[in-house]
């Protein structure tokens, strides 16, 4: 993860603080919001390596910021990890079938270091392709 730099827009401050200090741990440069739609500011500008959204939350929702993300030339391929509290993987289901590379976690059969590796192994995998 060594220089990779990490998006995470997450509302649950004290859940995206501590994933961004494991990833900050593994090597990875972190950058963290807590709102749709400074996240989405924050992705279009900086054009991270993964960007992690959570799926709920205030003025902007993770799935729509995923799709403003999803109609840039830049957003069409970046690794992009839906973060919930509740099972909806029929969003990330639908983006997968696009052809876009998404997934859905849900935050509660996760752990943080768990988290940690699936990143390394998707970043590891988008810089195969």
């Amino acid at each position: 993860m060594q220089g990779k730099t990490i998006l995470i827009v997450d509302d649950d401050t004290a859940f995206s603080e501590m994933l961004s200090e494991v990833l900050t741990e593994d090597g990875a440069r972190v950058v963290v919001e807590h709102d749709g739609v400074v996240g989405l500011d924050q992705a279009m500008q900086s054009k991270p390596d993964l960007i992690m959204l959570d799926v709920m939350m205030p003025r902007m929702s993770g799935v729509q910021a995923l799709e403003k993300i999803r109609a840039s030339d830049w957003g069409k391929e970046v690794p992009v990890l839906m973060l919930t509290n509740m099972n909806e993987p029929e969003e990330s289901a639908k983006d997968r079938e696009a052809g876009h590379p998404t997934e859905c976690l849900l935050k509660t059969d996760w752990t943080l270091d768990q988290i940690s590796t699936h990143v390394k192994e998707l970043l590891a995998e988008n810089t195969q392709s």
